[in-house]
């Protein structure tokens, strides 16, 4: 066994010193995002507008809350009437015994031992009804309409009235639940207390020229809010009993603030034409026995120089020439490939790295389907890096071609 795994290391440590070593390099640079939806050109002014409707909300609870101590007044005098109709019953009989007991003191009357009667003893009343004690609604607190207003911008688009308008709807936190989860053991017992909820937003986007372009609803899924451990549930009744109020407030305002980070980000991915940042892996070869790579270096400094160009131009029109020579100074060189051949200086390994560069390229020109088939001769060339790095970067690829195709 020793001998075979000293084998398996000294055989690949020959395969690595005859082949040649890619350079990995990562390349990080700006590029607009185009949105998935193209507003109207001539429009280049939004503005953002908010409706409370947790308002609504609040008005069914104080509604819902007023119908329940109706019911409840109600039930009440009408158990009161019936308390006072048994007391007096009760009150009469008694009184009728009092007074015959009376007459009979006042007439000198006693028992045959000649002790006094006895007076009748109290009677027992029913017990008194009691009035429920209601607990008031928890209201949802007013939304500034300025948390909205500062963070939801439109990339590239100049806050303004009259043009682009992106209604917000701020809508109640919704099914509030508390789930439990002890850990631990002994006196290192923990609990864990996490609130769950809901904290749906509507959104409506609309422009003069195109109506409405979005109405939906957003993030109806269940979030968390993680909540103080206890080291004993009684610990956390007794918090709850302080602070309960203030932990539903402080709940609903970090879920409104996250859900309008959220919304912002699915907007601007929707709408905006956002400034992102890429980080790619551009490859390079190093010196390998006699051959020369200067073309290959020379190649990827002009790709690095493209790819810096295309933040410029919404469609990328000022990398154009750039990327155009980094792609032919590719294709000048995988002209010399020999997938073949192992040991030729553009082999298999260097020709499925250079097609892996070239992909990267060629969708900064809106080339998808020439991208395309760069892709899938890095993914079948049998070189596990390259197969790697295009797998991982057909979800990016796929959305940028949606998002060109929108465009151009």
């Amino acid at each position: 066994m020793k001998n075979f795994l000293l084998f398996a290391l000294v055989f690949f440590g020959v395969c690595i010193a005859h082949s040649q070593i890619i350079n990995d390099n990562k390349f990080t640079f700006s590029y607009i995002q185009l949105p998935l939806t193209k507003i109207d050109p001539q429009h280049s002014l939004f503005e953002v507008l908010v409706v409370h409707e947790y308002n609504q909300a609040n008005q069914d609870s104080i509604a819902i809350f007023n119908a329940r101590k109706e019911s409840a007044m109600q039930r009440f005098l009408f158990q009161m009437d019936i308390y006072y109709a048994q007391k007096d019953s009760i009150d009469r009989m008694y009184y009728t015994q009092l007074s015959s007991w009376e007459k009979k003191v006042n007439a000198g009357i006693k028992n045959a031992d000649g002790t006094a009667l006895p007076k009748p003893a109290a009677p027992k009343y029913p017990t008194q009804p009691i009035y429920p004690q209601l607990q008031e609604p928890q209201l949802h607190s007013s939304f500034s309409e300025d948390q909205a207003t500062e963070r939801i911008t439109l990339s590239g688009f100049e806050q303004g009235s009259g043009e682009v308008q992106i209604i917000v709807k701020i809508q109640p936190i919704q099914n509030i639940r508390i789930v439990t989860k002890k850990y631990g053991s002994g006196s290192s017992t923990r609990y864990k207390y996490t609130a769950k909820y809901q904290m749906p937003v509507g959104i409506v986007v609309a422009s003069p020229t195109e109506g409405i372009l979005m109405e939906t609803t957003m993030f109806t899924e269940e979030k968390s809010y993680k909540m103080a451990n206890q080291k004993s549930q009684y610990d956390h009744e007794l918090y709850m009993m302080d602070h309960k109020d203030d932990l539903f407030l402080k709940l609903e305002s970090t879920a409104r603030t996250e859900v309008l980070s959220d919304l912002n980000n699915a907007i601007n991915s929707q709408f905006g034409y956002v400034m992102k940042s890429r980080k790619a892996e551009i490859y390079s070869v190093k010196k390998f026995k006699s051959y020369d790579y200067t073309d290959v270096t020379n190649a990827y400094s002009i790709a690095t120089s493209a790819l810096s160009k295309v933040s410029q131009d919404r469609d990328r029109s000022g990398a154009m020439d750039k990327l155009e020579e980094a792609i032919n100074a590719i294709k000048l060189i995988l002209e010399e490939s020999n997938p073949n051949d192992k040991k030729t200086r553009i082999n298999p390994k260097v020709t499925a790295m250079l097609h892996c560069n070239l992909a990267e390229l060629l969708i900064w020109q809106g080339e998808f389907d020439r991208a395309d088939a760069s892709v899938n001769l890095a993914i079948n060339s049998g070189e596990g890096k390259a197969k790697r790095h295009c797998k991982g970067e057909l979800l990016f690829y796929k959305d940028q071609r949606n998002r060109w195709n929108v465009h151009f």
